[in-house]
């Protein structure tokens, strides 16, 4: 385990420093970069989104689920909210049997597309920056379960403000679930057979999550139906 304990009279200067780059290597590891298409062949359940030009029409090609479910958390302000729904993603994703997920945009675009826009949401990209993906990098990444809730928080930040133009969406390694979190917060998710049905269902039952009857999810940190620091996508 890395430690930031105080070096003691005994230890040896060239070997402390080994051991902090590999505390370092070990941190940026939490985030693996996976090339798109490599991405999109090992793990199909993942939807995939883009524009034909000839139609003037977006295409979808979606995964064939069993369920789908609509989760939220009673969370009273939606920074504690962001820092609630890393904590049972993370909860959801060890009870699954995995220590990662994977994430991966619908649409073939940069994850840092809209750095340098928007002062509201450049501490989440610049999150993603520091964890070594480059500002052309397009693929999947890898997110080890010590990073989920960090990684959750920002993410959803960037969902809640138009900070990432594609929709993420994101898959434990046996594909059982496949699922994104909406602009409001909640976790949109599909099981893929009748046996990960029952697995999930069982995990959730046991975690703070509540299934969201509503057709469609609504701001419920808000009077207004307006989100807050949600800037506009041209």
């Amino acid at each position: 385990m890395c430690s930031s304990a105080g070096r003691t009279e005994h230890e040896i200067p060239h070997l402390r420093q080994a051991v902090d780059v590999t505390c370092n290597a070990i941190r940026h590891r939490m985030l693996i970069k996976i090339d798109r298409q490599e991405a999109i062949n090992k793990f199909p359940i993942l939807p995939l989104r883009h524009y034909d030009r000839k139609k003037d029409e977006e295409i979808f090609k979606s995964p064939k689920v069993f369920a789908n479910y609509v989760l939220t958390l009673p969370s009273k302000s939606y920074r504690g909210h962001q820092k609630l729904l890393g904590a049972q993603i993370g909860y959801l994703v060890e009870n699954l049997g995995y220590n990662h997920l994977v994430f991966l945009g619908d649409i073939d675009l940069a994850w840092l597309k809209r750095l340098d826009t928007y002062e509201s949401f450049q501490d989440a990209l610049q999150y993603l920056a520091d964890n070594k993906i480059g500002k052309r990098f397009n693929g999947a990444l890898q997110v080890d379960i010590d990073e989920i809730q960090t990684f959750i928080k920002n993410l959803s930040w960037l969902v809640h403000t138009n900070g990432i133009v594609q929709y993420v969406h994101f898959t434990d390694p046996g594909q059982n679930i496949v699922g994104n979190i909406c602009q409001h917060g909640n976790v949109h998710i599909s099981t893929k057979n009748k046996i990960a049905d029952k697995k999930f269902k069982e995990i959730v039952s046991k975690s703070q999550f509540t299934y969201l009857t509503d057709i469609s999810c609504t701001n419920k940190f808000s009077k207004s139906s307006v989100i807050k620091n949600r800037t506009i996508i041209v």
